[in-house]
């Protein structure tokens, strides 16, 4: 330890022995005056109340009267104890009045030699008795005041949790129809709701049913100004394709149009080979036989792409046109409008469009070939229809009309048959489908 740390405990030490000596042996100090102390110190206590004390008083008395008792004995004479009042007993809830000691009548005077120890005894017993009579009856009221109380009490609280499960059991009824009224006001509006979006989606399928329908009659329609079309260009389209030595067939394709421009005919086949210009010939048997216009040779010039008889693939075809070059010659001027007729095994279209030189190729239409098995079926209902025509039963241009007949045009004999009977026809008879679009 070093000598700081010594010579602080060496102050605290001499600071408490010089207090200590201060107050025992200064007894002229300033001390705290206490309870059980004196302004001397701590060497004197005060003279107070204490329990040895008081048992010692107790006893001293009891020593006293037991001496006093013996004296009267001894004497005839009689002693009078200390009666002690009763201690109100504590009831919970409502307050106990003290009921004074029952007052006794007036007894005569006598002597302590006259009233023997008998009799005082005698006397006591009776007032105590009395006493105790009228304190067990206090009792007793106050045991049937408290369970009075106990019982109304309980008959209040009884009330109160059947007026509390009344008003629950109301509150619950109440809740109850307020949900039932809820859920029925909600199944209405879903149902109403629902009504609704069935109503609505009745009116969708109706309206796109009727879209759809629209649809197919106008490609019905359009499909029929095209054959109509395309049996009215059939006259022109034999002439070229005989002036060239062109082939005809069940499948092939020809375009024609009028002036001296070099237009190109695309086939793409089901395989995806094109027929063209550079690639006449197909590995699926289809042939460009006609290749007009190479120089300006022909003012009505004609391309025809073929497939022999019953050979052409079953599939889709795509048919384009491309503008490959314009020729400097009278009459050449741009855009060329051009014609292209299909015959997708006897059902002939035509479709119509014009090109300026420098625009890309055009997708001008596409068409199916049937299988060999439709093929059949369709040459099948192709002479029903004929022998019906040359029968009388029906008529060649009702042939065509006919929506649930084959549209079969060949390029043969069915075509002579019926020719005659549309030729006739005006070109514009108001029918509201146009004539066949000129080419000059």
């Amino acid at each position: 330890m070093d000598t700081g740390s010594i010579l602080v405990l060496g102050i605290l030490g001499g600071g408490f022995v010089l207090g200590v000596w201060f107050i025992l042996v200064r007894r002229d100090a300033a001390l705290e005056v206490r309870q059980g102390m004196v302004a001397d110190g701590l060497r004197a206590p005060v003279k107070g109340s204490s329990f040895s004390s008081a048992r010692s008083e107790f006893e001293r008395k009891l020593l006293m009267i037991e001496a006093e008792r013996r004296r009267r004995n001894l004497s005839g004479g009689s002693i009078t104890l200390i009666q002690q009042e009763p201690q109100p007993v504590a009831v919970a809830e409502e307050p106990v009045v003290e009921t004074p000691p029952p007052e006794t009548e007036e007894e005569p005077a006598l002597d302590d030699e006259e009233e023997s120890e008998e009799e005082m005894l005698e006397r006591r017993r009776l007032r105590d008795e009395e006493w105790a009579r009228r304190s067990e009856e206090e009792e007793r009221r106050r045991l049937e005041e408290e369970e009075a109380a106990l019982a109304e009490q309980q008959e209040r609280l009884k009330k109160e949790q059947e007026e509390q499960a009344e008003r629950d059991r109301v509150a619950a009824e109440k809740a109850a129809e307020e949900a039932r009224l809820n859920a029925e006001r909600d199944a209405a509006a879903q149902a109403e709701r629902d009504a609704e979006e069935a109503a609505r989606q009745a009116e969708l399928a109706a309206a796109e049913e009727q879209r759809l329908a629209e649809i197919r009659a106008a490609q019905e329609k359009e499909a029929l100004e095209r054959r109509e079309a395309a049996s009215r260009a059939l006259e022109e389209l034999r002439a070229r394709l005989e002036r060239e030595g062109a082939r005809s067939s069940d499948v092939q394709v020809s375009l024609m149009w009028n002036n001296y421009n070099d237009l190109d005919l695309h086939v793409v086949c089901p395989s995806g080979e094109r027929i063209h210009g550079g690639n006449r010939k197909s590995a699926c048997n289809g042939e460009l036989d006609v290749d007009a216009n190479v120089r300006p040779d022909s003012r009505k010039p004609v391309e025809n792409v073929v497939w022999p008889e019953g050979e052409a693939p079953a599939g889709t075809y795509q048919v384009f046109v491309h503008y490959y070059k314009k020729h400097k010659k009278r009459r050449s001027k741009d855009p060329t409008k051009f014609q292209v007729i299909a015959n997708a095994y006897g059902d002939l279209m035509e479709y119509g469009g014009e090109l300026t030189f420098g625009e890309e190729i055009q997708l001008v239409c596409t068409f199916n070939v049937p299988t060999m098995e439709e093929r059949e079926r369709i040459k099948r209902d192709l002479e029903e229809q004929v022998r019906r025509a040359e029968s009388g039963e029906i008529s060649a241009s009702q042939i065509i009309a006919d929506e649930a007949t084959p549209k079969q045009v060949e390029f043969g004999d069915l075509v002579d048959e019926i020719e005659s009977e549309i030729a006739d026809l005006p070109e514009d008879d108001g029918s509201g489908v146009p004539p066949a679009p000129s080419l000059d």
